[in-house]
């Protein structure tokens, strides 16, 4: 199952302002991780899926729907988190980068792996 997730990994990351990515199960294990810097893996899925679960807590408390995507921005760069079916899809960027034009190549990978995935 990671082999097919590299590829969509691999594809995200040649997007320019792309640091890495990485899918992470919804008991944040990780599936899949491709960062070209030095990042321990296991904590990043750890605390990207304990953000998942407040997050998806907050919004059904005030009634706002299901979770689609979170941002983090830091003041060097910005974290995208955004939820498949059964995944978590995080990926690094460049802090100048357009989340918009990047938000489309992420929307595609996460239903990319919705469709390799039966979790």
């Amino acid at each position: 199952m990671a082999h097919g997730m590299a590829d969509i990994l691999d594809r995200l990351n040649r997007i320019d302002g792309v640091r890495g990515s990485m899918v992470v199960g919804r008991d944040g294990i990780v599936i899949a991780a491709d960062f070209s810097d030095d990042v321990h893996e296991e904590a990043v899925a750890a605390v990207s899926s304990t953000i998942l679960t407040s997050l998806e807590g907050a919004l059904k408390r005030m009634e706002m729907g299901k979770f689609k995507r979170f941002v983090i921005t830091g003041s060097d760069a910005k974290i995208v988190l955004m939820r498949g079916r059964n995944t978590l899809v995080l990926v690094v960027l460049k802090k100048d980068v357009n989340l918009g034009l990047v938000g489309v190549e992420i929307r595609e990978a996460v239903a990319d792996i919705d469709e390799r995935t039966h979790l």
